[in-house]
């Protein structure tokens, strides 16, 4: 059958735009679902409710002149069905190569650039698409912020761009939008094409299911796939002759203890790749809290670090429980072709398994919107273990908060 062609939408200029996905849909040709791994005794009440059974594909790109790339959750109990579609273009047959990664599934075919829509026909069923440009010229050459993000305030995000360009250079900025209700995606772009400095920014469409998330820190992550197919498509859409890219939320600032940016950093490293660890900043009960009236609260407003909680853990390993998971910035082109973009690190890549000391970000645990849980309940200040974070604010006071 005939899906909708979903093309990019352009702003007011051509360095703002906001682009959709060529996706497919199972509902719209088959009966089958994908279903999900994890076993029924650790599935939440709404594991059914945040699964997605249903995208088969999120988008289908021009990934160079020569391959296309799919991107898509994983195939779980579909994979020997997708394995044996045949994709059609003219009247060529292709036989997909399938990539199977964390949370993460990949189909690449040998279709060069301008071949128009692609047939697929198999024991799944019969569907047809059009294949996404590749818009990585958008963003060639640039320092590139990119994120996830669904209904933060557009002064968060505000912020959080004016931040990274003034202490890290940042010029370009790509954010995939999932499902925003507060405001579309045209508010958005015009809010980004408002801040000076910034060469060209996506607001990618990325409206699919987010999906559950694990037990813990460390256990049942599996059905989150949303992100990191996020990041992979990206990686291939957006971001090839990026200069380098940071990998950060909005509710997350770096900053450095050189006199370099992370940029810098990562452009003249021997591998491409700078990883580093974060502390949380969080909110103190001073009895004049009045979201009311002051509206939403900026990164500007916290300074106070969470103080560490040092636990044993396996081989009597101290380990800092307040830490944060680490976060990274790269340059594309020197990342491994069979690399993983994924949220806390790049797998299969050497450089991936180190973190420096010369960077570290701050976790703001008020700039969100306790989706995940519930994290902005605040505690009196208690000058015996909360420390301000000098550091940030010197950081803050180099940053044009208006423009």
């Amino acid at each position: 059958m005939r899906l909708a062609s979903k093309t990019p939408v352009a702003a007011s200029d051509s360095r703002h735009v906001i682009c959709r996905t060529n996706s497919v849909s199972l509902s719209d040709f088959t009966d089958q679902r994908r279903e999900a791994t994890r076993p029924l005794a650790f599935r939440g009440e709404n594991f059914d409710r945040d699964f997605d059974s249903n995208t088969l594909i999120y988008d289908a790109v021009q990934a160079n002149e020569a391959e296309i790339a799919l991107f898509a959750p994983p195939f779980f109990n579909l994979s020997r069905n997708v394995a044996s579609t045949r994709f059609f273009s003219g009247s060529t047959t292709y036989a997909a190569r399938m990539r199977h990664l964390d949370r993460h599934a990949q189909l690449w075919l040998d279709i060069p650039a301008h071949s128009g829509r692609v047939e697929a026909k198999g024991d799944l069923g019969s569907f047809e698409f059009s294949v996404s440009p590749n818009d990585s010229e958008m963003f060639r050459d640039c320092r590139v912020i990119f994120t996830m993000s669904k209904n933060n305030p557009i002064e968060w995000i505000l912020d959080w761009v004016r931040f990274n360009r003034d202490i890290h250079g940042a010029n370009a900025v790509l954010i995939y939008d999932n499902g925003s209700s507060a405001y579309d995606s045209a508010a958005l772009s015009a809010a980004l094409r408002s801040v000076s400095g910034i060469k060209c920014s996506i607001v990618m469409e990325w409206p699919f299911k987010y999906g559950p998330q694990g037990a813990n820190s460390w256990d049942h992550w599996d059905s989150d796939f949303c992100q990191l197919g996020a990041w992979e498509h990206a990686r291939w859409r957006f971001l090839q002759h990026a200069r380098s890219v940071m990998n950060s939320d909005v509710d997350e600032l770096v900053l450095s203890n050189t006199n370099k940016s992370v940029f810098e950093a990562a452009e003249q490293s021997r591998s491409g790749l700078v990883r580093y660890r974060g502390r949380w900043i969080i909110g103190i009960d001073d009895g004049n809290r009045d979201t009311a009236k002051l509206g939403p609260h900026r990164h500007i407003d916290f300074s106070i670090l969470m103080p560490p909680k040092y636990q044993r853990r396996k081989l009597l390993m101290r380990r800092d429980a307040n830490a944060c998971l680490p976060k990274w910035t790269a340059v594309p082109a020197r990342c491994p072709r069979n690399a993983q973009w994924h949220v806390h690190s790049i797998f299969s890549w050497w450089a991936s398994y180190f973190c420096t000391r010369d960077f570290s970000f701050r976790h703001f645990r008020e700039i969100g919107s306790n989706w995940k849980y519930q994290r902005t309940n605040r505690v009196p200040f208690d000058p015996s273990i909360h420390k301000t974070d000098l550091p940030l604010i010197e950081a803050f006071q180099r940053v044009d908060w208006e423009n």
